[in-house]
């Protein structure tokens, strides 16, 4: 295959179309974006449960709170959306790159490839060494498949 071939799958959208090579050579890169999301995501949770906390104890009476607790939780507030923006940015970043982001949790990455004369996704999950598994359209994470033989590359 000479370069990047798209395809149109369920939408009007182009759809790029990997090799095992192209898919392969975006594995350092994703690995540095889901090292940056560790933090932010870890951060999300725990703001998540501060917040929750804060409007469990206080309920309405929220906004009587004194005033340093009512700046405790607007910050909390604004740190969460200032990471949820910076999040979307590296999801947004995944996707720009052609590749489809399944799973942000367990950093599970779908590539669109043909794979034994079909469209298929080449599938990667954080932590492996390459992209070495495949699954069709339908299959899911599920139904994957290794890449055992240079036929199916």
């Amino acid at each position: 295959m000479g370069g990047p071939v798209d395809l149109r799958l369920h939408s009007d959208m182009p759809v790029r179309l990997f090799t095992i090579e192209e898919a392969n050579a975006l594995v350092p890169r994703l690995d540095q974006i889901f090292l940056r999301l560790d933090p932010k995501l870890a951060r999300l949770r725990e703001l998540k449960d501060l917040i929750e906390d804060a409007e469990t104890y206080y309920g309405d009476g929220l906004m009587s709170a004194s005033a340093r607790e009512q700046e405790a939780y607007a910050g909390m507030l604004q740190e969460q959306a200032d990471l949820e923006g910076s999040v979307q940015g590296d999801i947004d970043e995944v996707r720009s790159l052609g590749c489809e982001l399944k799973d942000l949790q367990r950093g599970l990455v779908d590539f669109p490839a043909p794979v034994s004369g079909e469209v298929a996704y080449l599938c990667w999950q954080r932590g492996e060494p390459h992209v070495g598994w495949w699954h069709t359209l339908e299959g899911g994470f599920a139904g994957r498949k290794p890449l055992a033989s240079e036929a199916e590359r």
